[in-house]
């Protein structure tokens, strides 16, 4: 058991220690969708400065933009030095400067134009010489190669998704893909386990750029941060040749087709790459270890908050979404016309297209107009496993919760039109079940025994929410996973309380607001990510004293697990290591990660997974099709 309360070391000093050095690369527009073949030379020239200092140019190839950032202290003198990194294609050649810095900057990088393709069907539509150059829908355009330095000084550009906060404005660009790498320092005789990030957000929003390294990077790991394409431009599907679906997916597949080939010239371990995602990234990271597509460009998987058969991470009748947009822009929608309306939706303008968003909403309420069904999101496909980290924050409905009783109004229209809400917000919708009204009441019955739903009672709908989303779909995947797959399965649940909480955010506000609830909702969805980056532009730093502990211990879990597939706590000289054990089928346990740390037997709220597992949602009815992946040839894949 370890008591979060206690300090970190052994040491005698009070002092919070602060956030290590980053060396920031951030890498824009590796956008080929199949074998991705990069090649560089990075040269990096420094003037140090007895300061803490800030490398502000770096030089990109036509795939790639770097920028270093670095904050440390050096002896006051004048050195240029160049630091070379080899890679199997044309050089990029980095420059950067020092200068005083009191802390750690937010550097970003431009975006390289992309290179020409057919997003919706992979077809190769570079561009003959003397070719004209025509951007049309899913398509992007090409990246030229240019002489000397090109200064990369902002982030790319964001996917474009609808603005949680304002969802009536949209942002982005389709010219959208593109990844950081983050590195403690660029030495080439030490290499370093890589963990890669992959964003949640419903996979409608999000961006790499909302993921700052502060906090992984006191480990000595490499962090590699991705971006992939969104709503219908990543997940439109026809179900047939003409638009196969899982763009994002793909996307996600070459980051790490990239990765496996790329890293190592970053100082990072091409044997040791772990993926890692929250919400719609944890169930990415779940469709790759079931993925043919993904096998061996990892060898360790974390997610948080998410799993391949949560119910808001698949879309059942894709064909049908895809008419409805055809219809909105008025393209031929009919069966047998499939070519026809992808032809057509290709080429409508992005704005247009974006427009139509509001139209997927099931349900318009708290003027956010957040869509409790997943109008565009990944179709399910099953083959491999490998060693895995799943779990859950402990009140995961706690920051739908907070939004939904901001309003009562939205609790009334709630309990008004429940026969047409209820399934919407448990996931009986899109096929799932037959009775889905009747499923509906059911819920109500057992979570709050069919009475008036007030601010007192506010937790029973909070519970139903949490346990239907994410904690019975996980639950389910990881007791498949250890009975069916060879490699080990670590589950935990997340209970720590600290100072902050995202149910402390204002949801009608841009930029977030923290505010005080006046209901103490629990650890929702998110919570956990506090403790892992400076998430909302650092909205919760600094992080206070017992919260930093907290943090470092935490992250050390990801990160011993990233180094040699064993999670594991450093407690310092003299003290036994904290050691995660995982799951056995025969005797289930799980980790409890609260304000202390501990193993406990069996899994939590098992009498409400038992409800959830007499319901017929089809994440039950699926799970015979969840296959095992075929024998390992090495065990040291894992």
């Amino acid at each position: 058991m370890i008591d979060f309360g206690v300090k970190y070391s052994n040491s005698k000093s009070s002092e919070v220690p602060r956030r290590s050095s980053v060396v920031k690369i951030l890498s824009s527009s590796w956008i080929e969708q199949t074998q991705i073949n990069t090649s560089y030379t990075v040269v990096i020239i420094i003037s140090n400065k007895k300061y803490s200092h800030t490398i502000k140019y770096y030089i990109l190839f036509p795939f790639l933009t770097i920028l270093i950032f670095k904050d440390g202290s050096v002896e006051e003198d004048h050195e240029k030095r160049d630091h070379t990194c080899n890679t199997e294609r044309e050089p990029i050649l980095s420059h950067h400067e020092a200068e005083p810095q009191e802390k750690h900057s937010q550097p970003s990088a431009e975006n390289a134009e992309p290179k020409h393709g057919d997003i919706l069907t992979g077809e190769d539509r570079s561009r003959e010489e003397g070719e004209i150059k025509v951007q049309g829908k899913w398509e992007f355009p090409g990246s030229d190669i240019w002489d000397g330095i090109r200064e990369a000084k902002k982030n790319g550009h964001f996917c474009p998704q609808h603005m949680y906060y304002k969802p009536d404005v949209w942002i982005g660009e389709e010219d959208c893909l593109w990844l950081n790498v983050f590195s403690r320092d660029l030495a080439v005789n030490k290499k370093r386990p890589v963990i890669v990030w992959i964003h949640g957000g419903n996979f409608v929003r999000g961006s790499a750029a909302d993921y700052e390294p502060d906090y992984l990077l006191d480990e000595d790991i490499v962090l590699v941060t991705i971006q992939y394409r969104l709503g219908m431009f990543g997940f439109l599907s026809s179900e047939d040749q003409y638009a196969p679906g899982n763009y994002g997916m793909l996307d996600q597949v070459a980051a790490l087709q990239w990765v496996k080939t790329n890293i190592d010239a970053f100082s990072g371990d091409v044997n040791h790459i772990t993926i890692m995602g929250q919400q719609a990234g944890g169930a990415s990271v779940h469709y790759h270890m079931l993925s043919s597509l993904s096998r061996g460009l990892f060898h360790r998987a974390i997610s948080l908050s998410g799993s391949a058969l949560s119910w808001w991470a698949s879309l059942k009748r894709p064909l049908e979404r895809a008419k409805k947009l055809a219809r909105l822009l008025e393209c031929p929608y009919d069966a047998d016309k499939s070519k026809e309306m992808i032809e057509c939706i290709r080429g409508i303008e992005m704005e247009k297209m974006m427009n139509t968003h509001p139209n997927f909403y099931e349900w318009k309420h708290l003027n956010q107009n957040q869509e409790p069904v997943n109008a565009w999101s990944p179709r399910l496909e099953i083959s491999q496993h490998v060693p895995w980290i799943a779990g859950i924050t402990d009140d995961e409905g706690a920051f739908k919760g907070s939004a939904f009783f901001s309003e009562m109004r939205n609790v009334r229209e709630f309990e008004e039109d429940f026969e047409k809400i209820g399934p919407l917000m448990f996931g009986f919708h899109d096929g799932q079940s037959e009775a889905p009204k009747m499923m509906a009441r059911k819920v109500m019955d057992y979570y709050w025994n069919g009475k008036e739903l007030t601010k007192e009672n506010a937790k029973s709908l909070v519970d139903a929410l949490s346990d239907s989303s994410y904690a019975h779909p996980v639950d389910t995947a990881s007791k498949i996973q250890s009975i069916k797959s060879q490699a080990p399965v670590y589950v935990y649940h997340f209970g720590y309380k600290g100072v902050n909480s995202l149910t402390q955010m204002d949801t009608n506000s841009h930029p977030p607001q923290v505010i005080q609830r006046d209901i103490p909702y629990g650890v929702g969805n998110g919570d956990d990510l506090i403790y892992l980056f400076p998430i909302l532009s650092g909205a919760f730093r600094p992080l206070p004293h017992d919260d930093l502990i907290f943090s470092q211990r935490f992250i050390q879990l990801f990160t011993s697990f990233a180094t040699d597939g064993k999670p594991v706590i450093k407690m310092g000289e003299g003290i036994d290591d904290f050691v995660w054990h995982p799951v056995d089928p025969n005797n289930a346990t799980h980790l409890d990660i609260g304000n202390e740390m501990r193993m406990d037997l069996g899994l939590p709220n098992h009498e409400r997974m038992n409800f959830w597992q007499s319901m017929p949602v089809y994440w039950n009815s699926d799970r015979e099709n969840y296959k095992p992946a075929p024998p390992l040839q090495d065990k040291d894949e894992l």
